[in-house]
């Protein structure tokens, strides 16, 4: 609750800064200038009858202003989707440049904050303007790591930064991180809020299998992709679930129990071929008949 009274507080404040008044000038004859500083704090949220002052003041009506603060954290997120996506894209000097041009905008949600300051240091640390010791450091002081483990629900920011702790971690040999994450995922207790959005979590999913299957963790693999897959089913998106199915089908391979292994491969391959994903297609070709000795085309027939 004091967060949302802050956020509102501080977008109060940027459009007195963008009408020209000082904080001398708002308060005047409505309140005085402490208690107005409560409010940018957050300690207490603004009674009706001093906001419908302040909102005559700054010549908008009070339906005005929550339109208004409702936009502009739509417009927020809507932006830091779109760096996100670019980051996503490995587009890092475009992301780098649309973050530059919102650095200076007063961000009045602090999940839109929390999401900024990750998207500047993915990209600062993708660029090599930040070294990994010094990015594992920030992302850590970002979500509070590593006590944010303990929590029994994550958003999507703190999912990320944990991934990119856990990727950053084990690029320089330290595996714990590796392993917490896979005690948060696999934990029945785990909360993902997503705000409606189920095509984040598969990814997740994907990545720590991969970085699993790397030390050779396979029945972590093998759990850890089942939970992906039970996710995408129940959730009805196809995203990164063929390399769920992938990981998963290398999992039973490793774990001697091939003919599971060719039913996790026989549904990645399908899937692929549905999407008419032609490079993915061939790349996954290649290493799947490298592990399995065996083409392609006989898992068709199988079963």
């Amino acid at each position: 609750m004091r967060n949302e009274t802050r956020e509102f507080g501080l977008f109060i404040d940027g459009l007195r800064l963008e009408r020209g008044h000082s904080r001398e000038e708002l308060c005047e004859g409505i309140m005085s200038l402490s208690q107005y500083k409560r409010y940018l704090r957050g300690d207490t949220s603004i009674p009706n009858s001093k906001l419908v002052q302040i909102a005559d003041r700054l010549k908008f009506s009070i339906i005005d202003l929550h339109a208004l603060f409702s936009a502009k954290h739509n417009s927020e997120y809507t932006k830091l989707l779109g760096i996100y996506e670019l980051i996503k894209a490995s587009k890092f000097q475009d992301a780098y440049e649309s973050i530059m041009k919102m650095k200076d905008d007063v961000i009045v949600s602090e999940y839109n904050y929390l999401f900024f300051d990750f998207c500047f240091l993915r990209v600062q640390h993708s660029l090599k303007m930040v070294s990994d010791i010094h990015v594992l450091g920030l992302y850590s002081k970002l979500i509070n790591y590593p006590q944010c483990t303990d929590n029994e629900s994550f958003n999507m920011v703190e999912v990320t930064v944990l991934i990119e702790i856990v990727r950053i971690s084990a690029s320089i040999e330290n595996y714990e991180p590796l392993n917490i994450m896979y005690r948060i995922l696999s934990s029945d207790n785990f909360q993902y809020t997503s705000s409606g959005d189920s095509t984040f979590l598969p990814s997740i999913y994907s990545s720590l299998a991969s970085l699993l299957g790397v030390q050779k963790e396979y029945e972590k693999v093998e759990d850890i992709t089942n939970q992906g897959i039970s996710y995408c089913i129940h959730h009805e998106t196809l995203n990164a679930l063929t390399n769920l199915y992938f990981f998963n089908g290398l999992a039973h391979y490793y774990l001697d129990s091939k003919d599971e292994g060719l039913e996790s491969m026989k549904k990645c391959f399908m899937i692929l071929y549905v999407e008419e994903k032609q490079e993915k297609l061939i790349k996954y070709q290649k290493s799947f008949e490298s592990i399995f000795k065996m083409k392609l085309s006989e898992i068709i027939n199988f079963m």
